[in-house]
């Protein structure tokens, strides 16, 4: 009985596993990229809209309240030096966590971040991405698309944790649920988005960073 039981549990977590990461159906690769590695399908390229909040923000478990201090990190990074968040202070933080590097929906969520990364730091504004992935693994994503902004390595999951943004599953490991958080200069929590469509993520946070940053 208990090897069936164990059985049972294992196939759930991976049923499980493959929802939470979201993976998109494979479309056709691009030149710029390995056959092994989904581009992303096009997105939205209109103007940032408060209205564009609202898609695919459905808040799936308990996240640090609004308006506290945002939960520190200290973790390593592609660069090969560790991130904290404190040593961004002065600065407006899109923390976004993602599942797991090179599947089809966390591909396009880094692809629209980098895509748009010019204008989040117009706005005084840095984008971090960060996963429960190794490090090397981390690398080879950002090489692969080219992308400028730091991805950070939370190996343990402690971070993720802290975040509200963990998945834990049985005989599996933990991992990074899709979650993106808005830090202020100050270090204070001023957004959270639960399950955002990767597509959109980069939109719908510059949209919130604006208004964020100019309250009628």
């Amino acid at each position: 009985t208990l090897p069936f039981m164990k059985a049972v549990a294992v196939f759930l977590s991976l049923l499980a596993t493959a929802h939470a990461f979201s993976v998109l159906p494979a479309t056709p690769t691009s030149s710029r990229v390995s056959p092994s590695v989904v581009p992303c399908p096009n997105r939205l390229t209109s103007a940032r809209t408060p209205a564009l909040r609202s898609i695919g923000r459905t808040t799936m478990m308990a996240t640090p309240p609004i308006d506290t201090p945002a939960p520190d990190f200290d973790l390593p990074s592609d660069s090969g030096t560790n991130l904290s968040l404190k040593s961004l202070r002065g600065k407006w933080v899109v923390v976004y966590f993602y599942p797991k590097a090179f599947t089809a929906g966390c591909t396009c969520q880094a692809e629209a971040y980098q895509q748009d990364i010019g204008e989040f730091r117009t706005q005084n504004c840095e984008v971090v991405g960060i996963s429960t992935n190794p490090l090397e693994k981390i690398k080879e994503f950002k090489e692969a698309y080219g992308l400028s902004f730091p991805m950070l390595s939370d190996r343990e999951g402690a971070v993720v944790e802290s975040y509200g943004a963990a998945i834990k599953l049985p005989f599996v490991g933990t991992f990074a649920n899709r979650f993106t958080f808005i830090v202020d200069p100050k270090g204070v929590l001023r957004a959270s988005f639960g399950n955002p469509d990767p597509k959109m993520d980069s939109i719908v946070s510059f949209a919130r960073l604006m208004e964020l940053q100019n309250p009628k």
